[in-house]
């Protein structure tokens, strides 16, 4: 047995390589934890705003983030007291798998892909339990770790054709069920027209989504503690997606209600924010229902589940007391120091990666390249600034664009919009879904292109044209966009994220532009297209000498 002191230093050298892993992974992954930060709550940047509303603000569909890592450290202290773990080191897959996810993370750096690297962050963690701890302790580990991804927003264009689809499913069900329950409703776009001339309109907050991805963290925490087994568990995790539909559906059914017995407003106000916690209860007993149920047709059938305590066959005995401690002293090895070299190393390329950024484009950029005063192909001119609201700007996670508008004698007025975005590429994501989701009804769309402009040739563009409700009937606009994206254009938004990930992987400037041209449509679509497009093509010269 070793001396006293020498215990006593090892403790303490253990210890200190534990703190010096913990702040290597901190300084790896800082910039992603910030970003992930302000995806749970887009206003926190809001510092004019109270605490509470910097938190409830901002349309997030994972405010349930902060709750993961909590729920998974938890998880993982309950498995190492109450169950019985090995240590058996896996070096070389270990020290493979931990080598291969952070030049993951390093490469999603410098390409600017924020979201990679938190998932990069979970195989970061199995590769430290398989590297320090070994194969067997993953496999009684995995859960918590896994959990983690659910803390990881997903880009807002990938989840934006699921919003917009869930929010019309949920709308339909809720229509129907509130018809079936006797009350008159019409479904048009995202607005719910009720008698009495009140109209009510699902917002994205309510279209399901929310719901969806806090409810497959859940699904996954209730499905690993269930007592059903095998492919079974894994379809009560599946339940989890028509679960979150039908809960939204019944949410939007009682908003229905509240708004025809009462008012717009009651709906639209404190029943709105009850009834977005009441569903998450809603969906629990769904969920413990489809459990119950299960087994009880098993047991009708003649083929009843063996329910069986969690870990029953794995709990730690009076021998495995040492367990902690033996655990703990994994770290003070050959292969702990190994590790926290990696980290410490990815943790100093992550930090120079983060330093050389160099200027991206900005809206300061754009109003000095675009005059004010404007002579296009004979007609004057005038353009005066717009903001965009607040809630918007939460949305697209960006304050950095330009908004102006153009009038001339006698022509209706055009709406030239730049939308930058400099990291998460959100902001330049495509108008299609925004449109609808605003309830604008989208009645055409197509690829034009802009007639040659000197120096480039012809720039591919994308037509809308949308019918929007107003008092006085539909008005009818046009829309005419393109993406820049380093010295290119294209009207592919997929091409745009893909060469802006080229460009981040080689110059460093990440930076991408949504332009957006729009105006009324008063006599026809050629009129209103031949006016965009005179604006848009006299404009690209003076963009391309400012955003090089």
């Amino acid at each position: 047995m070793a001396p006293p002191g020498t215990r006593r230093k090892k403790l303490w050298v253990t210890i200190a390589l534990w703190l010096l892993l913990a702040a290597g992974l901190a300084a790896a992954f800082w910039l992603n934890f910030y970003e992930m930060w302000l995806r749970w709550f887009p206003a926190w940047r809001r510092t004019n705003l109270g605490l509470y509303d910097r938190i409830v603000q901002g349309e997030s569909y994972y405010t349930h983030g902060p709750l993961v890592p909590l729920v998974a450290v938890l998880i993982g202290v309950l498995l190492v007291r109450y169950t019985r773990i090995r240590v058996f080191p896996q070096r070389i897959l270990g020290g493979a798998l931990l080598v291969l996810c952070l030049l993951f993370h390093l490469t999603s750096r410098l390409a600017r892909v924020n979201f990679a690297s938190g998932f990069a962050f979970v195989g970061v963690l199995a590769g430290l339990v398989l590297l320090i701890w070994g194969g067997r302790a993953l496999r009684r580990l995995w859960f918590p770790v896994v959990l983690l991804v659910f803390m990881v927003p997903l880009p807002e264009v990938t989840i934006s054709d699921l919003n917009f689809r869930l929010k019309m499913l949920a709308a339909d069900w809720g229509v129907a069920l509130a018809n079936g329950v006797g009350i008159i409703a019409e479904r048009t776009g995202n607005r719910v027209y009720l008698t009495g001339d009140k109209t009510f309109v699902i917002a994205n907050v309510c279209n399901g989504l929310r719901t969806l991805i806090s409810l497959l963290a859940f699904g996954a925490l209730y499905a690993y503690v269930c007592r059903l087994r095998g492919l079974w568990r894994i379809g009560l995790f599946a339940m989890t997606i028509p679960v979150a539909v039908a809960s939204n559906s019944l949410r939007i059914v009682a908003l229905i209600l509240v708004a025809d017995v009462w008012d717009v407003e009651t709906a639209a106000g404190w029943f709105h924010d009850v009834s977005g916690v009441l569903i998450f209860v809603v969906a629990f007993l769904l969920m413990f229902g489809i459990e119950r149920l299960v087994l009880w047709v098993r047991r009708e059938v003649g083929r009843p589940a063996k329910v069986v305590p969690l870990f029953g066959d794995v709990r730690r005995s009076s021998s495995d007391t040492q367990q902690g401690a033996v655990l703990f002293q994994a770290m003070h090895s050959r292969r702990g120091w190994v590790a926290l070299v990696l980290i410490v190393a990815s943790a100093a390329c992550a930090w120079w990666l983060s330093r050389t950024i160099p200027p991206m484009w900005n809206h300061r950029m754009a109003q000095s390249a675009l005059p004010v005063h404007w002579n296009v192909e004979g007609k004057q001119l005038y353009g005066y600034d717009l903001k965009l609201d607040q809630r918007t700007l939460t949305i697209l996670e960006t304050n950095d664009y330009l908004y102006r508008r153009y009038v001339g004698a006698g022509t209706p007025h055009v709406d030239f919009c730049i939308i930058f975005s400099k990291d998460n590429r959100k902001g330049t994501h495509p108008p299609d879904r925004c449109l609808e989701g605003s309830g604008e009804g989208i009645i055409a769309k197509a690829g034009v292109s802009l007639p040659p402009v000197p120096g480039r040739g012809c720039v591919p563009c994308r037509e809308i044209i949308v019918q929007v409700p107003t008092r006085d009937g539909i008005l009818n606009q046009y829309f005419l966009y393109t993406y820049k994206c380093g010295r290119e254009y294209t009207s592919s938004f997929w091409e745009q994220q893909f060469i802006i990930f080229l460009n981040g992987l080689t110059d460093r400037n990440a930076s991408g532009a949504l332009i957006r041209v729009s105006t009324d449509i008063h006599t026809s679509v050629a009129e209103a297209r031949q006016r965009s497009m005179r604006l848009l093509h006299a404009s690209i010269p003076h963009l391309d000498r400012a955003l090089k």
